[in-house]
């Protein structure tokens, strides 16, 4: 077994790039699994409000997790890099040329973007085969799955060595073979949001009759099954007939939809602000998350026992 393997197999030391919602939530997964985990922002005060986060997840183990202003240290000793700054090309390449130089040789470098092409983040660099997007979803210690995308110079070797880890950790994985933008799940998840808008905009339901067909029907089913099982289950013949009617009246629009870029444009940005498709409160948004939080950690359990 190679040094890496072994790594791979048991402690790991993991350096988070990025201390903000999506870094402090991976910290906390990898620090509650027994790894050490060094977590990075420029900023003190953001660094702080992580550890806070970190520690009303996993209560004692962020023991495990230090903190630091200096990307050198951070990621000097680390097996596993997660990157997690924001989605700008021009700036991720720039902390990827700084983890190639910095991070030892074996370190895998991961990032956690959600729409920037891993093979432009790894262009330029002496050892591109290293880079895969790890792409997690918030958040992080609740949902179950993540995905892990090829560059296009993305080896086998990153590959399979990041998709130990995930399973190690405990995390369903899914293997993005090509680096197409969205990936799987954010591909999946804006077609039905392009649909739910564009039957709102045509006035056919209202944005609450749209959630609750999604809540009551679509979500309990799809979580049984997905959508390719559920053609099998219902009969292909049947989803033949039913697609010849309605895929040519589904939304095609290509840009961002005018509802969206109009409460953009008036200060309306969903529960950050208080108010977007919906009127927001404190309450009503910690309600929501935990409800969210609570309906996932029961969908997972339920699928691990089957």
């Amino acid at each position: 077994m190679s040094d890496s393997d072994r790594r791979d197999s048991d402690h790991l030391n993991v350096a988070v790039v990025g201390a903000g919602t999506m870094g402090a939530g991976i910290a906390g997964v990898f620090a509650a699994r027994g790894h050490d985990v060094s977590l990075y922002s420029r900023s003190r005060a953001t660094l702080d409000t992580a550890l806070d986060a970190i520690e009303a997840r996993i209560g004692t183990d962020v023991g495990r997790v230090r903190v630091t202003t200096d990307l050198a240290e951070c990621v000097s000793t680390a097996d596993l890099v997660s990157e997690n700054v924001v989605e700008r090309l021009d700036l991720k390449r720039e902390v990827f040329a700084d983890l190639e130089r910095l991070a030892p040789e074996h370190s895998l470098l991961t990032t956690n973007t959600s729409s920037v092409p891993i093979t432009s983040i790894a262009e330029g660099l002496d050892r591109p085969e290293r880079v895969v997007g790890l792409h997690w979803f918030n958040p992080p210690a609740v949902m179950p799955l993540v995905e892990v995308v090829r560059g296009a110079s993305t080896d086998d070797r990153t590959v399979a060595r990041v998709m130990s880890i995930c399973a190690a950790i405990g995390k369903e994985v899914i293997e993005v073979r090509r680096d197409v933008p969205g990936f799987v799940i954010n591909r999946l998840q804006y077609a039905m949001l392009r649909e739910a808008i564009a039957l709102v905009e045509a006035g056919v339901a209202t944005i609450e009759d749209v959630d609750r067909a999604v809540e009551t029907t679509l979500a309990p089913r799809w979580s049984a099954s997905g959508p390719l099982r559920l053609m099998d289950l219902a009969g292909l013949d049947t989803v033949e007939k039913v697609s010849a009617v309605i895929m040519p009246e589904l939304s095609t629009a290509s840009g961002v939809p005018t509802i969206v870029s109009t409460l953009v444009a008036d200060g309306a940005l969903g529960a950050k602000s208080e108010r977007g498709f919906y009127a927001w409160t404190p309450e009503t948004i910690a309600a929501a998350v935990a409800e969210r939080d609570e309906t996932v950690r029961l969908l997972t359990d339920r699928r691990g026992a089957r």
